[in-house]
């Protein structure tokens, strides 16, 4: 048995860390452009822009997660 991912593409996901809740998804990224998502500065503008004048939470985790299913 091997595994084998279904797409090529990635998806970041951005998480409260407290309640372990998803906030919200970025989805179908590459490998090589996840790197600049995971930028202090693009992670800021792209909670800034989710939450706008909501209550932000104090920390939160990126992941970055890609699916892969095993080949029989």
């Amino acid at each position: 048995m091997s595994y084998k991912k279904d797409s090529p593409r990635l998806n970041v996901k951005f998480i409260n860390s407290k309640t372990e809740e998803l906030m919200f998804e970025v989805n179908d990224r590459s490998w090589m452009n996840v790197g600049e998502i995971l930028a202090d500065h693009h992670v800021d503008s792209l909670m800034k822009n989710h939450f706008k004048d909501k209550k932000m939470p104090q920390s939160i985790m990126v992941l970055v997660v890609a699916e892969f299913t095993s080949q029989e």
